[in-house]
């Protein structure tokens, strides 16, 4: 043995066209309404929670926290989540803190998750943010397969840090996100994509983040639903502050609207796009969303 490091590639069982996702999961709902996890599994280095129910939630539905063991994400993983929900079912997933993705020699990172949402379905999937240390690249994809009588409300959130503290600050490398909303049909309704450097959001330029170094996009995706009801109901609820830049629009082909927060820091990001989250709960169920424990 040379003792040089084996990457992904070098494993056949690990190459990406032969992996399964590290998370998989599927609700369905029992005839009373209960949502449960109908499919389970969770590889390295994910754990699933059980089904938990929260008070405040509408009746059955179930809580869903996903634990990284690994401390983050690393140089060369290539992370893949499966979520969907059968009919009737509704479901809120979340993860139980930030996500460190680490810093990096010379090659990148990949996470791409994909939520599926059957007929009659509510899904969330909200993550706490990604944090970005100085280094690191990542390539991160959402996939969205939405039903024309399904819901879904997603997030994805963007921190930079550098945990050296004293001298020159130091930057991510790279960041490549996109997001993508398709009927099951296959048919495209919605897309998004970007790459953004540390150095650049480190350059607080105006007209592109200023001094408003964390970031995050939320999407509410329903299909017939009144794109200026839920667009009046989230800018009533959003913030105005000096800390905080938002603004929500419509999605093209009337499947939803966008919710666009830049922040100076992780709590008042995370003030903005939790008042864009209780907006869109209390039009599309009536009750806003009880808090949940970190």
């Amino acid at each position: 043995m040379s003792g040089d490091r084996l990457l992904p590639g070098d494993v056949p069982a690990l190459r990406p066209e032969n992996s399964r996702a590290q998370v998989d999961l599927r609700f369905a709902a029992e005839p009373d309404g209960r949502t449960w996890l109908e499919t389970q599994r969770a590889g390295y280095p994910f754990h699933v929670g059980r089904c938990l129910n929260m008070a405040g939630d509408p009746q059955g539905m179930a809580t869903v926290y996903v634990q990284s063991c690994s401390g983050g994400i690393f140089e060369h993983d290539d992370l893949r989540w499966s979520i969907s929900a059968a009919p009737g079912a509704r479901a809120h997933v979340t993860t139980s803190a930030s996500t460190i993705v680490h810093s990096m020699e010379t090659g990148e990172a990949a996470q791409e998750v994909r939520v599926c949402a059957e007929a009659g379905s509510y899904l969330e999937y909200l993550p706490d943010p990604l944090i970005m240390f100085p280094g690191a690249g990542l390539s991160s994809r959402l996939h969205i397969g939405l039903d024309d009588d399904a819901t879904v409300l997603a997030w994805d959130t963007l921190l930079a840090h550098d945990p050296q503290g004293a001298g020159p600050p130091r930057a991510f490398k790279r960041l490549r996100s996109e997001w993508t909303v398709e009927s099951l049909d296959g048919r495209l309704l919605a897309c998004d994509r970007c790459v953004v450097t540390g150095e650049l959001l480190a350059r607080a330029l105006p007209g592109v983040n200023g001094s408003h170094r964390c970031h995050g996009s939320f999407v509410v995706l329903r299909r017939g639903t009144s794109s200026e009801k839920l667009i009046e109901a989230i800018r009533e609820e959003l913030p105005i502050a000096e800390n905080v830049y938002a603004g929500v629009s419509t999605l093209p082909n009337n499947c939803g609207a966008v919710v666009r927060v830049l922040a100076m820091d992780a709590a008042a990001l995370r003030a903005a796009l939790h008042a864009a989250w209780k907006a869109a709960r209390m039009l599309l169920l009536g009750a806003p969303p009880s808090a949940r424990r970190k």
